[in-house]
């Protein structure tokens, strides 16, 4: 009986939690991600690899890019990207992968980072990162979900 009562309220909430995200479609390398509808665009890159975003408040980055694997695996380029923050300063306390996709999490000061790669079309993967106050980790596990859930290959390359 409750169900029918609650059931209403999320299914008119659904609209507005849709509302909040925008897709973006990468021309170059084929991947598609939901983008936060309240984060603005601060640069695209020129050679179409993709584009990096900012929070209202500017207190978070969202990286989004394709990249092109020239030696090695997307296994061994996340890997190389991993080492590379970890010499920045960045503790990683998080790792998780399966056979198309990786992630990784870690804390530097303040500042937490979640990076998550997915594999697409001839060797190349589609990334994202997303930099934030350490302060406003329950606010962002939602974004850093849908990020994930959405963040994808061409269909005909997974």
């Amino acid at each position: 009986m409750r169900l029918l009562f609650v059931l209403p309220l999320l299914l008119a909430a659904a609209p507005a939690l849709a509302d909040g995200w925008k897709p973006y479609a990468n021309p170059r390398f084929g991947y598609v991600i939901d983008l936060p509808g309240d984060f603005r665009t601060i640069s695209e890159a020129d050679n179409g690899d993709g584009i990096t975003l900012q929070s209202k408040d500017g207190k978070a980055t969202l990286r989004v890019f394709g990249s092109t694997v020239t030696e090695g695996t997307l296994g061994e380029d996340v890997a190389n990207r991993k080492q590379s923050e970890k010499d920045e300063g960045w503790t990683i306390t998080y790792e998780k992968s399966a056979k198309d996709w990786m992630s990784y999490s870690g804390t530097r000061k303040d500042r937490i980072l979640y990076v998550r790669a997915v594999s697409l079309c001839q060797g190349a993967g589609g990334y994202f990162t997303l930099e934030y106050p350490k302060a406003q980790a329950k606010l962002y596990d939602p974004t850093v979900a849908h990020l994930v859930k959405t963040l994808s290959g061409p269909p005909h390359c997974r």
